[in-house]
C-alpha cells in the first residue's frame, strides 16, 4: 500500500513538472465544462450550484493520474523479461506506448500485442483476421534482373518474372500464413498472387518494429524466401485487425475564434460555415461524423473516409503472450501533450517494475518498514522507497550525473531536480588483497537498467562466485577468495569478501522454489530451460547487534535475481529506514547499519558489510589572516605581567633608596664630611624616590586604563575602536618596557653617582676615625685622596640630575625623540644619560668577526652578497648617492626637533601614554647612512691576535664590574630584548633575542634604513610600471592588483642588507646583527597577495592613491600587512618538528602563522636561482586561479649576530613560510613522499628522535643556566616543550605567555605530542585503503598536485613531500607541499647512485630519483593514497 501511494505521488509530481501542456489542456477543458454547466443552469433555470473550474480541473487531473497508475502497474504485472535467457534488464523496450490524439483519457487502453501505424497494401485485403498466422520477411519480394537476361525481349522477361513470383508465392502458400509482413517492397505480381490467396500484406516495416512483432508473436524473421522450411517460423496472435481513427492532428472540432490553431490544422465548424469545394465539404462532414470514435478498417474503406484523408489506420496484433510485451495506447489530448504524458508513463512503468523487484528483495531479506513510517511531504527524488538524497552540498546547482548523455529524455523538462535526473549512480571501487591495493581506486558509473548495468544475480555469479575470475592487476596471481571488493559512495562503504564454507548450502528447500518457477515458465508460449551454469543462490542475514543469524535461508527468486545491481547499491546506501523483520529472534535492528548480508552459492559465501564513513574535504589556505583578537589578548596579558613585574621593581628601588638614605643619615654625625654634601645626596635620593612613586602611579594608571578600554572592546560592546588604536595597543607593552628600562637605567646612574659620593664620604669618615692621634696630617691626606672623589661624585650627580630632568618626563611618561619625527616613540641607540653612541664605538668590530668560525665560513664577497651589491648599484645611482650623502650631512646640522605630523598627534590623542609632541632638548643623531650600513663600515680595521685578546679581557672585566656596584638595582625582566636598539618606522619597537632568529628579521624589516632602501627599489619598479601603463585606463582596485602582480613578476634583484648594533650604558658594543633580505620587492608582493583578504575577491580594492605611484605601493595597505607580518615575527619559539631526517632547526611564531626554517647554503642558492619561476607560479595562483597546494614561502633571509659578551657568533640562512596548520586542530600529521622505502616510523622511537631534533633546534640560543645570557624572551615562553610538535589552533597553549611554575606544569600536561608519520604509517592508518575525499575536494586536490609537480619538475626540484594534517572536527585534510628548495644536483645524483647499489630485485626504489620520475611516482602515490567518494550530486 505504501508503494502504491508513493507511486501515485510520484506520478502526480511528474505530471506537474514534465507535462505542462496536458495541465494547460485540462485547465481549458475544466473552464469550458464549467462555463457550459453555468449556461445550462441559466437556460433551464436550475437552482443547483454548478461545479467550479478548479473542482473540474482536480477531477480531470485525478482521472489522468489514476489512468496512468493503472496502465503502468498492469504493464509491470504482465510483462516479465527473462534476463537469464538474454532479455534486457529494462522492461521499457518491451512496453510500447502509442500516442493517438483525440478521444478521452478513458479511451486509453492496454493491449498484449503490438500497435503500429500501417495499412495493408491493397484495399481488398482482409482487415480483421482471427487467430492469424504471421510470416515475416526482412527483405522484399522482387524479381532481380541480372546482366545475362537484360538483353532478352520484354515478353520473355515478363514471363520469367511471373514464373519466379509464382514459385516464391507457392512456397509461401504451403505454410498457409494469414499475414505477410515485409521489410521492403513487394512487386505488383506478388501482391496480386497474395490477394488471390487471401493473405494480407504489410510492407515497408522497420527492423526494430519487426523485432518487436517477432518477439511477441513468436515468428522468425526470414532474410529470404529460400529459407522457408516449415510452419515453425510463423507467428501467432488471437486477432489481427486494422483500426481507423480520425486524424486529429489535422481535423479539430474547436472553433478558431475560441482557440488559436496552427496552419496545418483544419477546424470542422469553420470549414462547414464557408463556401468550399464539394470534396472538401465531404471530408469535413466525414470528420464530423466520425468524431472521436473508432472505426473498423473495412468500415473506413466502405464509407470512403480513408480515401478523403480523414482517418489514420493502425495495425493491431492482439492476443500475444502477455509476459513477452505489451502496448499502451494513450488518448485524451493533443499529440504534443500526449508526447509528454508518454514520457512520464514510460518512467512510471520503470518505477513500478523497480518497486516490484525491490519488494521481492526486501521480503527475501525479511525486512520491513517501521510501523510509524510515512511518505515524506517533500518532493520525491528516487524511484525507490525510503530513499532520500538530501540537498545538494554547498547549494550546488549542477544536475546529477546521468551517464554523460545529453539525451533530454533522461532529464526533467522543468529544469528542476526530479527522479528522472536520479537514474544513475557513481561509485568508487577498490580491489584489496591483505590491506594492499591491487589496483588504484576507480570511479564507475551505473545507469539503472541500461547496458552499463547488470542484474544482482549476474553480479553475484560473475564477480563473487566465479573462481576463474582474474585480478585486474596482471602481477596479482591470487583468486577471488583472496580479494575483497569495496564500493564507496556518499557516506557509506560496502565491503564484499568471498570465503569458503565448511558445508555447502542445502538444496532441499529449493524444490518448492524451482516448482514455482517451472509453473510460471509452463504458462508461457516459449519453453525456456535454465542455463547450464545456473546454480541456485541463497541469502541470509546476520545481525551484528544480536550476534546471530536472524533470517532463514532463502533462495533468490527470479525477480530478485533480475533486480538492477545499481538500484541494489542505491538502496543499500540510502535506505536508512528499513528494519529487520525477525520476531522469532526478537530482532528489529536497522537493515543498513546493524546487519551483514550473505549470499551463498554451493560452498562459497559472499559477505556484504556496510561501514559508515565520513569523506574529508581538502583545505589549502589561500589567504593567511591576521589574528587580531589573539594579539590583543596577548598584549593585555603582557601589560598585566608588566604591571606585576614593575611593581616588584619599584619596591626594590624603594628599598634600595631607603637603605642608601639610612647610610647617608648615619654620616651626619661625622665632622669629616660636609653637611651640604650629605644633604645633596639625600635630596637626590628623595628626588629619585619621588620619581619612582610617580612612575608607579602613572604606569599603573596607564595600564589600567588601557586594559579597561580594550577589554571592553574585546567583549564586543565597543565598536568605535579603530585599527590604529589596536596598533597603539600592540605597541604599548614594548614601549612601556623600553620606557621603564630607560627610566630605571637613569635611576641606576643617579643611584650609582649617589653611592659613589657616599662611598667617598665613608672613606673620609673611616680615615678620620683611624687617624685621630695625628689630626694635623691625616686630614690633609684625606683631603687629597677622597675629597676630590666626593667633589667629582657631586659634579656627576648634579649633571645627571640636570640631564634627566630635561629629557625624561615621568609625569607624562615621555622620552626624548629624534629629529626625524616619523611617529617614533624615541629613536637612536641612546645611553641612559642622553648621550649618543659614537660612530667609533659602533664600528668597534668589523664584519670579519662574523666569519672567523671555520664551520660557518661564509664570505660576503660570494654570489649572494654580490646580488646585494648589484641591487644597490642599480638603485643607488650617482645622483642618488650624492643626494643621500648631502642629505645625511645636512641632517646632522639641522636643529633637533620633533615633527608635528598627523600620526603622532593622533597617537597622542587616542593613546594618552604616547609621548607628547613638545621639542626635545637633546637630539640623537642617526648612526646609519641611507644604505642601511654604518658610516664607518667601509673603513678597514686590522684586528691582531693581541688586540683581540685585549678586547676580550676588557669585555670580561667590564662585565664583572657592572655587577659589583652595590647601589644599582638589577632590572632583570626589563633589561631583556635589547631595549636600547633604535625603534623602527612609526616608532615601532621590536625586541631582539639571540635565540629567536625571527626577531632579528622583524627588527630589520621595521627599521627606517630598510624602509629607505625598499622604497628606492619600489620607486624604480613603479617608474617602470607607470611608463608601461601610462595610457591604460583602469579602476583603482584592478590596477592595484596589477601592480602587485607586476612587482611579483619583476626580474630585477632587490636584495637589502641591513646591519645594526646594541650598546651598553657605557657605550660599549654588546652585539652586532646583520640581516640580508633577498628579493624584498617580490616577497613583499607575495605577502600583499597572500595576507590581504581583499586580494581573494575580484572586486576588491586596496589603496586609495593613483595607480602606479609609489605611494600606492607603500601606502597604508602595504604597511598594515607588513606590520602584521613584523608583529608575528617579533615573537617566536624554538620548535622541534618531528619526522624530518635533515636535522634542520625550526622556529614558530607565537601566533602560529609562520614557521621559520633554517636552510643550508646550497638550498638558499638554489632557491634564489629559481626564485623568478617561483614568483611567476605564485602569480598564476593568486591572480589567475591556478589550483596549488604549495606551502607559501613569504621571505628568505640570511641573518647573523656576534655577541661580544659571550663571544658567540653565527650566520644562518632561514626561510619564512606559512604554517600549514594555522588555526586548525590537527589530530594526526603525515609527511608523504610516495615511496615506502624507509618511510615507516615506529611509535616507540618517536620520543628519542624528537629529543635529538630538539637538541639541533637550539643552535641559536644558549643554556638557561648562562647568567649573562640575553636570550630569554618575555612572551615566547621558555616553557614551550621543544620535544613536541604543537598544532593547536587558536592556541589554548599559546594564550598564557608568562605563566608561573605551576602553570608550566599544567600546560605541559595539557600539551600532547603529535608525531609526524610517514607513508608506511599512512597506509597502516587507512588499512591500505585510500583515504576518502569528497568529489570536489579530490578534483581540486588532483589538479593542484598535477600543477605543482609539473612546476617543480620543470625547475629540476625533487625530494619534496606533502604534509597532510587531519582535522577531525571539521573533517578536513589540511595539506601543503613542503621542502621544495633542493634541486637535482651532483650531490643528489651521487646519493641516488649510492642508495641504488644495495637494491635487490623487487625492493622499493630509493627516494632520490630523477625529477620527472619523482613527479610520476608522487602523483601515482597520491592516486593510491586518496580516492574520490562520489554522491548523487557528483558531476563528471
Amino acid at each position: 500500500m505504501v508503494a502504491a501511494n508513493y507511486l501515485e505521488k510520484l506520478g502526480r509530481e511528474l505530471l506537474r513538472t514534465d507535462a505542462p501542456l496536458l495541465l494547460e489542456e485540462i485547465k481549458q477543458a475544466a473552464a469550458a465544462a464549467s462555463s457550459s454547466a453555468a449556461m445550462t443552469k441559466t437556460t433551464m433555470g436550475s437552482k443547483s450550484s454548478s461545479p467550479s473550474a478548479s473542482w473540474v480541473e482536480s477531477k480531470l487531473t485525478n482521472l489522468w493520474v489514476n489512468s496512468l497508475m493503472t496502465l503502468a502497474t498492469r504493464a509491470c504485472a504482465t510483462v516479465e523479461p527473462d534476463v537469464k535467457a538474454g532479455d534486457l534488464l529494462d522492461i521499457r523496450p518491451y512496453c510500447k506506448v502509442k500516442v493517438i490524439p483525440g478521444g478521452s483519457v478513458t479511451d486509453s487502453a492496454y493491449m498484449s500485442g503490438v500497435v503500429f501505424h500501417k495499412n495493408v497494401s491493397h484495399k481488398k485485403m482482409a482487415r480483421i483476421i482471427p487467430n492469424a498466422k504471421i510470416m515475416m520477411l526482412s527483405g522484399g519480394i522482387e524479381y532481380t534482373r541480372t546482366a545475362i537476361n537484360r538483353i532478352a525481349s520484354l515478353d520473355t522477361l515478363l514471363e520469367q518474372e511471373e514464373r519466379y513470383m509464382e514459385i516464391l508465392v507457392t512456397k509461401i502458400f504451403k505454410l498457409k500464413p494469414d499475414v505477410l509482413i515485409a521489410g521492403k517492397s513487394v512487386c505488383m505480381k506478388a501482391k496480386e498472387l497474395l490477394l488471390r490467396a487471401n493473405i494480407a500484406l504489410i510492407q515497408y516495416v522497420k527492423p526494430t518494429l519487426m523485432a518487436r512483432i517477432a518477439r511477441q508473436t513468436g515468428a522468425t524473421v526470414l532474410s529470404s524466401i529460400d529459407h522457408v522450411m516449415n510452419s515453425s517460423i510463423l507467428g501467432h496472435c488471437r486477432r489481427f485487425r486494422l483500426v481507423s481513427f480520425r486524424d486529429n492532428d489535422v481535423w479539430i472540432d474547436d472553433d478558431a475564434s475560441t482557440k488559436a490553431i496552427s496552419s496545418e490544422q483544419k477546424s470542422v465548424p469553420e470549414l462547414l460555415s464557408k463556401n468550399i469545394p464539394n470534396h472538401e465539404r465531404q471530408a469535413a462532414l466525414a470528420a464530423r461524423k466520425l468524431g472521436e470514435g473508432v472505426l473498423d478498417g473495412m468500415d473506413a474503406v466502405t464509407l470512403g473516409l480513408a480515401k478523403r484523408g480523414v482517418v489514420k489506420t493502425y495495425v493491431m496484433i492482439e492476443g500475444c503472450p502477455k509476459e513477452l510485451g505489451c502496448t499502451v495506447v494513450l488518448r485524451g489530448a493533443s499529440r504534443p501533450a500526449l508526447k509528454m504524458v508518454k514520457r512520464v508513463l514510460r518512467f512510471l512503468i520503470n518505477c513500478s517494475y523497480n518497486m516490484k523487484l525491490e519488494k521481492s528483495y526486501i521480503l527475501e531479506r525479511c525486512c520491513r518498514l517501521p510501523p510509524t513510517y510515512q511518505i515524506p511531504s517533500t518532493p520525491c527524488c528516487s524511484s525507490s522507497l525510503c530513499v532520500d538524497f538530501g540537498q545538494p552540498p554547498n547549494n550546488r546547482k549542477a544536475r546529477p550525473w546521468n551517464g554523460g548523455k545529453n539525451d533530454p529524455a533522461q532529464r526533467s523538462l522543468s529544469g528542476k531536480i526530479t527522479p528522472l535526473d536520479h537514474q544513475a549512480i557513481l561509485i568508487t571501487s577498490v580491489w584489496m588483497t591483505d590491506k594492499t591495493q591491487c589496483c588504484p581506486a576507480e570511479v564507475k558509473g551505473i545507469c539503472y537498467y541500461s547496458m552499463q548495468d547488470v542484474s544482482l544475480g549476474q553480479f553475484l555469479r560473475d564477480s563473487c562466485f566465479n573462481l576463474s575470475l582474474k585480478c585486474q592487476n596482471p602481477s596479482c596471481k591470487k583468486s577471488v577468495i583472496d580479494h575483497s571488493l569495496s564500493f564507496i559512495h556518499n557516506d557509506g562503504l560496502i565491503n564484499i569478501s568471498v570465503e569458503h564454507m565448511d558445508n555447502p548450502i542445502p538444496t532441499s528447500s529449493l524444490q518448492k522454489q524451482q516448482q514455482k518457477d517451472l509453473d510460471s515458465s509452463l504458462s508461457t508460449s516459449k519453453q525456456e530451460t535454465p542455463s547450464p551454469d545456473y546454480e541456485p543462490i541463497a541469502t541470509w542475514t546476520y545481525c551484528m547487534k544480536c550476534s546471530q543469524v536472524v533470517t532463514p535461508l532463502t533462495f533468490l527468486s527470479k525477480q530478485t535475481w533480475q533486480w538492477s545491481f545499481g538500484k541494489f547499491l542505491e538502496v543499500y546506501f540510502y535506505n536508512r529506514d528499513a528494519i529487520i523483520n525477525a520476531p522469532g529472534h526478537r530482532c528489529s535492528c536497522r537493515m543498513q547499519t546493524s546487519s551483514q548480508l550473505f549470499f551463498g552459492c554451493g560452498s562459497l559465501a559472499a559477505r556484504f558489510t556496510y561501514e559508515k564513513i565520513s569523506p574529508y574535504s581538502v583545505f589549502c589556505r589561500r589567504h593567511l589572516p591576521f589574528d587580531e583578537a589573539f594579539h590583543r589578548m596577548h598584549s593585555l596579558q603582557d601589560l598585566e605581567h608588566i604591571s606585576v613585574t614593575s611593581s616588584s621593581l619599584f619596591v626594590k628601588y624603594d628599598n634600595q633608596i631607603h637603605a642608601i638614605s639610612r647610610e647617608t643619615r648615619e654620616l651626619f654625625g661625622s665632622a669629616m664630611n660636609k653637611p651640604e654634601h650629605l644633604q645633596a645626596v639625600l635630596s637626590e635620593l628623595n628626588l629619585v624616590s619621588a620619581e619612582v612613586d610617580n612612575a608607579t602611579k602613572v604606569l599603573q594608571e596607564k595600564i589600567s586604563s588601557v586594559t579597561a578600554k580594550y577589554s571592553k572592546a574585546d567583549s564586543g560592546k565597543r565598536s568605535d575602536v579603530r585599527n590604529n588604536e589596536y596598533n597603539n595597543l600592540f605597541n604599548f607593552p614594548w614601549y612601556s618596557r623600553r620606557y621603564l628600562f630607560m627610566l630605571a637605567s637613569a635611576w641606576n646612574e643617579r643611584l650609582s653617582a649617589a653611592g659613589q659620593a657616599l662611598s667617598a664620604m665613608k672613606k673620609i669618615q673611616h680615615a678620620g676615625g683611624s687617624g685621630r692621634g695625628d689630626s694635623a696630617v691625616v686630614p690633609a691626606i684625606v683631603g687629597d685622596a677622597s675629597t676630590e672623589d666626593v667633589i667629582e661624585a657631586m659634579k656627576r650627580m648634579f649633571m645627571l640630575q640636570e640631564t634627566y630632568s630635561r629629557n625624561y618626563n615621568v609625569t607624562k611618561m615621555t622620552m626624548p625623540r629624534s629629529y626625524k619625527g616619523e611617529g617614533g616613540l624615541f629613536e637612536g641607540n641612546i645611553l641612559p644619560d642622553g648621550r649618543v653612541a659614537t660612530l667609533e664605538q659602533e664600528a668597534e668590530i668589523d664584519d670579519e668577526e662574523f666569519y672567523s668560525d671555520p664551520d660557518n665560513d661564509i664570505d660576503f664577497e660570494d654570489d649572494i652578497d654580490a646580488d646585494v651589491l648589484a641591487s644597490r648599484n642599480r638603485v643607488y645611482s650617482p645622483q642618488a648617492s650624492s643626494s643621500s650623502s648631502s642629505s645625511k650631512r645636512s641632517s646632522r646640522q639641522r636643529p633637533k626637533k620633533v615633527s608635528s605630523g598627523k600620526k603622532p598627534s593622533e597617537m597622542a590623542e587616542e593613546l594618552p601614554m604616547i609621548p607628547d609632541q613638545s621639542p626635545s632638548p637633546l637630539g640623537f643623531a642617526n648612526n646609519y647612512d641611507s644604505s642601511g650600513q654604518l658610516e664607518s663600515q667601509g673603513k678597514s680595521k686590522t684586528v691582531t691576535a693581541g688586540g683581540a685578546v685585549k678586547s676580550a679581557l676588557t669585555r670580561f672585566f667590564n662585565r664583572g664590574g657592572n655587577k659589583e656596584d652595590p647601589y644599582v638595582v638589577d632590572l632583570g625582566f626589563f633589561g631583556k630584548g635589547r631595549p636600547r636598539l633604535q625603534p623602527g618606522i612609526g616608532g615601532l619597537i621590536i625586541p631582539v633575542f639571540d635565540d629567536q632568529p625571527s626577531t632579528i628579521i622583524a627588527h630589520s624589516l621595521a627599521s627606517n634604513d630598510y624602509d629607505v632602501q625598499f622604497k628606492q627599489f619600489l620607486t624604480a619598479t613603479s617608474q617602470t610600471e607607470s611608463r608601461s601603463e601610462k595610457h591604460e585606463p583602469s579602476r583603482k582596485d584592478i590596477e592595484q592588483r596589477r601592480n602587485i602582480e607586476r612587482r611579483m613578476l619583476g626580474r630585477n634583484k632587490s636584495h637589502i642588507k641591513h646591519t645594526f648594533r646594541d650598546f651598553d650604558e657605557k657605550g660599549q658594543q654588546l652585539c652586532k646583527f646583520v640581516c640580508t633580505t633577498f628579493w624584498s620587492v617580490q616577497f613583499n608582493a607575495v605577502r600583499q597577495a597572500f595576507m590581504n583578504p581583499q586580494m581573494s575577491s575580484k572586486d576588491s580594492s586596496s589603496g586609495d592613491t593613483a595607480p602606479g605611484s609609489t605611494k600606492s605601493s607603500s601606502g597604508a595597505n602595504r604597511l598594515d600587512i607588513e606590520k602584521s607580518y613584523i608583529r608575528s615575527l617579533a615573537q617566536s619559539f624554538a620548535w622541534a618538528a618531528s619526522g624530518g631526517k635533515s636535522g634542520a632547526a625550526f622556529s614558530r611564531t607565537t601566533d602560529d602563522r609562520f614557521v621559520i626554517k633554517c636552510i643550508s647554503r646550497t638550498e638558499l642558492q638554489m632557491f634564489l636561482d629559481c626564485a623568478p619561476a617561483y614568483f611567476e607560479y605564485l602569480s598564476k595562483a593568486f591572480f589567475h586561479g591556478l589550483p596549488t597546494v604549495l606551502c607559501k614561502i613569504v621571505g628568505v633571509y640570511q641573518i647573523g649576530y656576534h655577541n661580544r659578551v659571550t663571544g658567540r657568533r653565527t650566520m644562518e640562512q632561514v626561510a619564512v613560510m606559512q604554517n600549514i596548520f594555522y588555526s586548525r586542530k590537527i589530530s594526526k600529521i603525515f609527511d608523504l613522499k610516495g615511496s615506502l622505502r624507509g618511510r615507516f616510523t615506529r611509535q616507540g622511537n618517536n620520543l628519542e628522535k624528537e629529543k635529538k631534533s630538539s637538541k639541533k633546534s637550539k643552535q641559536y640560543g644558549r643554556s638557561k643556566s648562562d647568567a649573562t645570557s640575553d636570550s630569554e624572551s618575555f612572551s615566547s615562553g621558555d616553557e614551550k616543550d621543544d620535544d613536541t610538535l604543537s598544532t593547536s589552533s587558536g592556541g589554548v597553549e599559546k594564550d598564557e605567555k608568562v605563566p608561573n611554575n605551576s602553570e608550566k606544569g599544567e600546560k605541559a600536561e595539557k600539551s600532547e605530542s603529535i608525531p609526524t608519520l610517514l607513508d608506511g604509517d599512512f597506509l597502516e592508518f587507512t588499512s591500505g585503503r585510500p583515504l576518502p575525499l569528497t568529489d570536489r575536494a579530490k578534483a581540486v586536490f588532483h589538479m593542484s598536485i598535477l600543477n605543482d609537480t609539473l612546476f617543480l619538475s620543470i625547475i629540476n626540484v625533487l625530494d619534496y613531500s606533502i604534509l597532510v594534517g587531519i582535522d577531525e572536527e571539521k573533517m578536513e585534510l589540511v595539506v601543503g607541499i613542503i621542502d621544495f628548495m633542493r634541486q637535482y644536483d651532483i650531490l643528489k645524483q651521487m646519493e641516488r647512485v649510492g642508495k641504488s647499489l644495495p637494491m635487490v630485485v623487487g625492493s622499493e626504489a630509493p627516494t632520490i630519483i630523477q625529477p620527472p620520475l619523482y613527479k610520476a611516482r608522487f602523483t601515482n602515490a597520491m592516486e593510491r593514497y586518496f580516492m574520490t567518494v562520489p554522491s548523487k550530486w557528483t558531476t563528471i
